[in-house]
């Protein structure tokens, strides 16, 4: 009889144990199936991946942040965002928003973040400039 209530348990709950991520797009336009989809975030730090003033684009910074711990296998789609660091003297300091470059079909274990606004790379890290990032694509 335990056997049978763990057996209907499992037949009646483990479904609703289901990931509710779908992914209808990706950049490189490959998709898997639903149970490959996967949602992976973190954060590049401005003490660990360094913001570098961007020589093509004179006033810009970037910052390249590697994906390769997430494991997609193709292009995911990535959104970022940049905050000042957790150090009390930095509150009320506005980091410049960015845009998320160099995606495209080989891009599938980093990408770069570049400033929309003109900053210098001595200014991030002085003011410990992060960027938050999520990315959505497949491990499989």
């Amino acid at each position: 009889m335990i056997a049978l209530r763990k057996f209907a348990f499992l037949l009646f709950i483990m479904p609703t144990l289901q990931s509710g991520l779908k992914i209808l797009d990706t950049p490189d336009g490959k998709t898997g199936p639903d149970e490959c989809a996967l949602t992976c975030s973190g954060v590049g730090r401005w003490n660990k991946h360094y913001w570098m003033d961007a020589i093509s684009y004179p006033g810009k910074v970037l910052m390249k942040i590697s994906l390769e711990g997430c494991g997609f296998v193709s292009t995911p789609v990535v959104t970022a965002v940049t905050a000042a660091g957790e150090d009390i003297k930095l509150h009320g300091v506005v980091c410049p928003a960015i845009f998320v470059g160099a995606m495209n079909t080989s891009s599938k274990d980093a990408f770069w973040g570049y400033s929309v606004e003109d900053a210098t790379a001595s200014w991030m890290n002085i003011n410990q400039c992060n960027v938050y990032w999520t990315a959505t694509g497949f491990n499989c």
